[in-house]
């Protein structure tokens, strides 16, 4: 992985964002890139950025903002925040900054103060580096430091254990994980006891039915070589 500082630019206008990634990628950041707050979202599952350069008028029509509240909810660190935006207003000033952004920038803006403003955001920001805290599986959101499960935005009604279990599976993001693994990952409290079947089909079977009582929700298939997710299309 880049170990330079990452920055994620939320923007859907192609020039505007082709001016901010070289602003920044002259600044020596790695940068990366969403037109949308879903994309941002799965930006931001892959690798947590240190800073986000966010427009507020996204492609889909969604509100940037809508990106902030999202990161608020998974109660870790946080990246710098610099709204861009056309909504130049003073209550689109402060809605912008109550919402957590640290700057704000109206556009059209001169790729100086950009760069300005994108370093001031950077002193303000964390020096260390903001740990990922969630995880994507097709409709299903894992949110690590609340342990809460969501598929669009519906949360799942998940024990403690049910939400460590789903974690194991999802993690190897539909590939096999095997009994023992989930023995040894789930049930920590017994390292020298070999894989009990009884506990882990009680387990999975509990799981099976919170995710097939959500519509959408990914299905959980069994085999032989263990268990996997698979998207609820294929389900």
């Amino acid at each position: 992985m880049d170990t330079r500082n990452h920055v994620l630019v939320v923007e859907d206008d192609a020039d505007i964002a082709g001016l901010v990634v070289h602003e920044a990628s002259q600044l020596g950041y790695h940068v990366t890139t969403a037109d949308t707050v879903d994309g941002a979202k799965r930006r931001t599952s892959e690798q947590m950025p240190d800073i986000v350069i966010l427009d507020r008028m996204l492609a889909d029509g969604s509100e940037g903002l809508n990106y902030l509240a999202w990161l608020n909810a998974l109660e870790g660190p946080r990246p710098g925040i610099l709204v861009t935006s056309r909504l130049t207003s003073v209550s689109d000033h402060v809605a912008g900054l109550e919402a957590g952004a640290d700057d704000y920038i109206d556009k059209p803006f001169h790729p100086e103060e950009l760069r300005a403003r994108l370093r001031a955001v950077a002193r303000r920001a964390s020096s260390s580096r903001v740990p990922n805290s969630v995880l994507f599986f097709d409709t299903l959101e894992l949110r690590q430091l609340s342990a809460t499960a969501l598929v669009r935005d519906t949360p799942l009604d998940l024990r403690p254990q049910s939400f460590t279990l789903l974690n194991a599976i999802a993690t190897r993001q539909g590939e096999w994980v095997s009994r023992k693994a989930l023995w040894r990952e789930v049930w920590t409290d017994y390292p020298n006891l070999p894989p009990q079947d009884t506990v882990i089909n009680t387990a999975i079977s509990r799981l099976r039915r919170v995710l097939s009582s959500v519509d959408g929700a990914p299905g959980l298939l069994s085999e032989d070589l263990g268990y996997r997710l698979v998207p609820g299309s294929q389900a």
